[in-house]
C-alpha cells in the first residue's frame, strides 16, 4: 500500500481503532481500512499497530495517534491502562518519517472544527464561536476535556479536567458521593461521568432507593431505562445527564469558554435521547452569580462517527 497515506489511531482505555488516511485532491480527509481492536487483549501499542500494517500490508510513510491520557515532552501515558507511547519510538520501530502522538480530546477538538453543522446535535441554541475559547469534552471510559483557544490557527490545550472532584448539588447527589466515598479513595467528576461511571451512579440509586440492582453491566442501563420509563435505570441515565450538564457548565466557566461547549465521546451518543428530558440544561444555566456568564453559551453533541481519527489525521497532514 502506498507509502503516502498516513497511519493514524483513536485510542481509548477499552478500544483502539486504526486506519489509514489521505488528503484528496479537493482538499478533505479519506479514511481507509478502518478496524477495531479492544487494547485488553495487547500486551502494548506497538503490538496493535504491527498486527494492522501486516493485515492490510501496509507501510504508511507517517503516523498520528489520539489517546486518552496526558503528553508528556514526546510520549503519551494513557490514564486508564498502562500503555506508555513515544513519537520516537514508533519511529524507530516503525520507520515513520513522522509519528504524532497526541491527548484524544486535542484530536476531538481539531475534528470538532472540520465536520459539517449536520454531524451535530443542538442542546442548548447557539452557533460555537471559534473565535472565543470552546470547550470540549466527553465521557467514554474516561472524561476527557480540551479547549480550543482562538486565534489563527486555532490552538488546542489537552486538560485532565475529568479528574476533578465531583461536585453534588442536591440531597440524592450528597448520598451518591457518600456511597461512593466509603468505597474509592477519590470521587472524581469522571468516577460518575463515564461508561463506568454510569454504572456506579445506577448501583449507588439502586441502594438508596432500596431497589433491586437488575443491570449487571454499563451497557444494560441505557437500553433498560428506554424499555422501562420507571426504572432506577432510567431514573439514574437522568441523574447523569443533569450531571453531565452541570460539569459541562464547571468547565466552561474554569476554560472561559465563552465560545461554546462541544460534547463527545461514545457514552454522550447513548444518552443523547433522554437529555431533553433531564435536567441537563437547568443545570448548565444554573451557577448563581457565575449563571450572566454562562447564559447564552451555546451546547452541541458530536453525533458524526470517527471526529477523533479525522483530528489525528489533520494533525499530521496540516503539516505537510
Amino acid at each position: 500500500m502506498s507509502a503516502g497515506m498516513t497511519l493514524v489511531g483513536d485510542v481509548g482505555g477499552t478500544n483502539c481503532r486504526l486506519a489509514l488516511a489521505e488528503r484528496t485532491p479537493e482538499g478533505t480527509i479519506e479514511l481507509h481500512h478502518s478496524q477495531r481492536y479492544p487494547v485488553r487483549e495487547y500486551a502494548s501499542f506497538n503490538d496493535v499497530v504491527a498486527k494492522y500494517l501486516k493485515e492490510h500490508n501496509a507501510k504508511p510513510g507517517r503516523a498520528g495517534f489520539a489517546f486518552a491520557g496526558p503528553k508528556f515532552d514526546d510520549e503519551i501515558r494513557m490514564t486508564n491502562i498502562d500503555w506508555i507511547v513515544s513519537e520516537r519510538d514508533l519511529r524507530d520501530t516503525f520507520g515513520f518519517s513522522d509519528a504524532v502522538v497526541i491527548n484524544d480530546f486535542v484530536a476531538m477538538a481539531k475534528g470538532a472544527t472540520v465536520i459539517p453543522d449536520d454531524g451535530f446535535q443542538t442542546l442548548i441554541d447557539g452557533k460555537i464561536n471559534y473565535n472565543k475559547p470552546v470547550a470540549v469534552m466527553g465521557p467514554g471510559t474516561g472524561m476527557g476535556v480540551s479547549c480550543i483557544l482562538s486565534g489563527r490557527p486555532l490552538r488546542i490545550i489537552a486538560t485532565e479536567g475529568g479528574h476533578t472532584a465531583f461536585a453534588p448539588q442536591s440531597k440524592l447527589e450528597q448520598d451518591i458521593l457518600n456511597y461512593w466515598q466509603a468505597r474509592l479513595p477519590y470521587v472524581s467528576a469522571e468516577s460518575l461521568l463515564s461508561g463506568p461511571g454510569l454504572f456506579r451512579l445506577y448501583t449507588a440509586m439502586c441502594e438508596i432507593m432500596d431497589a433491586p440492582t437488575v443491570c449487571t453491566k454499563e451497557d444494560e442501563i441505557v437500553a433498560a431505562g428506554q424499555a422501562n420509563p420507571n426504572s432506577v435505570a432510567r431514573k439514574a441515565v437522568l441523574q447523569f445527564c443533569s450531571i453531565l450538564g452541570g460539569f459541562a457548565s464547571n468547565t466552561a466557566l474554569t476554560l472561559g469558554a465563552a465560545g461554546g461547549v462541544v460534547l463527545g465521546g461514545g457514552v454522550s451518543r447513548h444518552i443523547a435521547p433522554f437529555i431533553a428530558e433531564s435536567d441537563f440544561e437547568a443545570r448548565f444555566k444554573s451557577k448563581g452569580h457565575g449563571s450572566w456568564f454562562v447564559k447564552d453559551i451555546p451546547v452541541r453533541l458530536i453525533q458524526a462517527n470517527f471526529v477523533a481519527l479525522y483530528g489525528a489525521a489533520a494533525m499530521v497532514l496540516d503539516q505537510s
